[in-house]
């Protein structure tokens, strides 16, 4: 009861140790998406990933407040090493979740992971969401890699198919300027044709070295809000895109239905609307160990693990980060990053109520 007081008591009121972080555990992808962040011309950002002795050090120093982890990349399942991250993220901290994004391509060592990790720890809840943005030959041609949409079917349905309450998966489409014609074809044909589900809508953004066509925002967020309309709408027939019976699974569940509606009214009138709780309750890692607020705030850095021997909650407690925090909040950041909007609901008491539903349901 008392470490539930004190989780509450940091997710409420005090906000400085993290609740959630998203490790970068590599930029190498198999995968060449259109509008991807990253600048695979560089040669540098393959290089001087964290290794598992550091990650090692790593996760025992994530303070007493952590528990989520989300693994992306660059496609995580690229470092064959995968399983042992996890591992280690387990029995060194407190996590009771993972959060994959996967491009779905390597199905057999997508499988295997989830197996492994269950047998390991058979409370761990794992959530993968795999990558679908258009119809298959189109698929296939966003991302460039062939036979990939077949690949994204057998990772969703074969993680389903061990009906394992612990472990589930979602397919999230990226409406972008590449499927925003098509999208509600795209969502009948997933939901309908192929039965999928378990979905879910992001919005592109500006990030890296991606920048939106100007003339096609308007035409991009009303698909958007046409793709989480009709998500939300199947929601009443099919509840489960995360464990449904699981106080978390629950509030994850009804967190996104409230996400889908602020990030339409940030994207739509491009303004501040409740404070932002990056550098507070969540944090990005790189692959080469270097930690930021967001993965949005490129120019903030808060510091390299490398350079205060892997001990996070020093660079989190650090002057840097009070500094950066502090503009975060005075200057009202905001965007429609998914991962930093979960947590600003979460530690935003004007969302509570709505949260509370979730339960209900």
């Amino acid at each position: 009861m008392i470490k539930i007081f004190n989780l509450l008591t940091n997710i409420v009121f005090k906000k400085k140790q993290p609740v959630s972080i998203v490790h970068f555990l590599t930029n190498r992808c198999n995968a060449r998406c259109s509008f991807c962040f990253i600048n695979f011309s560089d040669n540098k950002i393959f290089q001087n990933e964290l290794n598992l002795y550091e990650i090692d050090k790593l996760t025992k120093k994530l303070g007493s407040s952590i528990r989520n982890v989300s693994f992306t990349g660059g496609e995580p399942f690229a470092r064959k090493d995968i399983l042992e991250i996890a591992k280690l993220y387990i029995k060194n901290s407190l996590i009771q979740s993972i959060y994959i994004t996967t491009n779905g391509s390597l199905p057999e060592r997508i499988l295997a992971f989830a197996k492994n990790i269950n047998a390991f720890n058979k409370n761990i809840e794992l959530n993968f969401q795999i990558s679908i943005d258009h119809f298959p030959d189109k698929h296939d041609k966003i991302r460039k890699i062939p036979n990939l949409f077949k690949n994204c079917l057998t990772t969703y349905f074969s993680l389903r198919e061990l009906n394992i309450p612990q472990i589930n998966s979602n397919v999230a489409i990226t409406v972008s300027e590449e499927n925003y014609q098509d999208i509600e074809g795209i969502y009948n044909y997933l939901y309908y044709r192929k039965r999928i589900k378990h979905i879910k809508a992001i919005l592109v953004r500006d990030e890296g070295i991606y920048k939106n066509n100007i003339s096609k925002k308007k035409l991009i967020l009303d698909a958007y809000k046409l793709l989480t309309n009709k998500i939300i709408k199947n929601l009443n027939v099919t509840k489960n895109n995360f464990n449904e019976k699981s106080l978390q699974g629950k509030i994850h569940q009804q967190k996104d239905i409230i996400a889908f509606r602020l990030i339409k009214k940030i994207a739509q009138h491009n303004k501040y609307i409740s404070p932002c709780h990056a550098a507070s309750l969540f944090g990005i890692i790189t692959a080469q160990g270097d930690v930021y607020p967001c993965e949005i705030l490129e120019n903030k850095k808060i510091g390299s693990l490398r350079d205060v021997n892997m001990d996070f909650i020093k660079l989190w407690n650090s002057k840097k980060n009070f500094e950066i925090k502090k503009d975060i909040l005075n200057n009202k950041c905001f965007c429609t990053y998914e991962c930093g909007m979960s947590f600003n609901i979460i530690g935003n008491y004007r969302y509570y109520f709505d949260l509370a539903l979730g339960l209900f349901k």
